[in-house]
């Protein structure tokens, strides 16, 4: 997927050159440079010369760029290149071009160990700050073995997105439906699209790995796109459509999108929504 990260301050000036793959030259970074840093013309995220690809996004002073080679997914790669931004400013506090320079070790460390060969793997925050620290620490031997056989079970186990150990007081969830309702009306007053956009949104503070469900209504049906799962995506994304349906008592969906959380089997059999929620 990925054969390279490149980050860049407003000046052009290379602050981090990771290589993943062997086709990722350094002299492509000189291409970016020339090509769309000192061009006030580009104003595209995608810029394609020959066989490579940069995709780039800006936070605050600094590009982020994925260089990749042929066809890869571009929604994916513009999703990683965000999560790696929110994963700088969860460890900095920011994410420009002073963080980056005082902790380019740091950075280094983390592209590392979210990628593997180009390819996305852990990008969870919580389980990546388990055993990548901005603080050293002695510990004893045994406590160190205890540390590294957690680090091993939250890293591979089914439960990467919530850690082990999790405590609170008060056990606690606030769950959010969001709608939006779009009409569409003609002049003679025939409804020609009546749809409904929401996503079901959760914050959970809970104790331990409680297994959560959101039962459905019984009446519902999904749409032609059925179901999807996106990295990072919200638990839900409901869209209505058809007014025939509608008016007949059905209740549609289409282009859900689930939270990697969600048992996609129990979706699948009994339109129930079972998950263990991320802290």
């Amino acid at each position: 997927m990925l054969s390279g990260i490149l980050l860049f301050n407003q000046k052009g000036e290379l602050l981090i050159l990771r290589a993943f793959r062997q086709d990722m030259r350094p002299r492509l970074a000189d291409v970016f440079r020339i090509q769309v840093i000192s061009n006030a013309q580009i104003r595209s995220p995608i810029l394609t010369l020959g066989s490579t690809t940069f995709s780039h996004i800006k936070s605050d002073n600094i590009y982020v760029v994925g260089v990749s080679k042929g066809n890869v997914n571009s929604a994916l790669v513009f999703e990683f290149l965000y999560k790696l931004v929110s994963l700088g400013k969860s460890y900095f506090g920011r994410f420009d071009e002073e963080a980056v320079k005082s902790n380019f070790v740091m950075v280094y460390e983390l592209l590392d160990e979210v990628l593997d060969f180009g390819y996305p793997q852990n990008t969870e925050t919580e389980t990546l700050k388990m055993y990548i620290t901005t603080e050293g620490a002695v510990k004893s031997e045994q406590r160190a073995l205890e540390d590294s056989s957690k680090i091993t079970m939250q890293a591979t186990g089914a439960l990467s997105w919530r850690r082990d150990n999790i405590k609170y007081r008060k056990n606690e969830a606030f769950v959010d439906v969001i709608e939006d309702v779009n009409l569409l009306v003609s002049a003679t007053g025939t409804v020609l699209r009546a749809d409904v956009n929401g996503s079901i949104e959760m914050r959970a503070y809970l104790t331990g790995t409680p297994e959560c469900k959101f039962g459905l209504n019984d009446r519902l049906t999904l749409g032609e796109n059925g179901a999807d799962t996106s990295l990072g995506g919200a638990i839900g994304n409901i869209g209505g459509n058809k007014a025939s349906k509608a008016a007949a008592g059905s209740v549609t969906l289409e282009d859900v999108s689930l939270h990697q959380c969600v048992k996609l089997s129990n979706f699948t059999n009994d339109r129930t929504i079972s998950f263990i929620p991320p802290d």
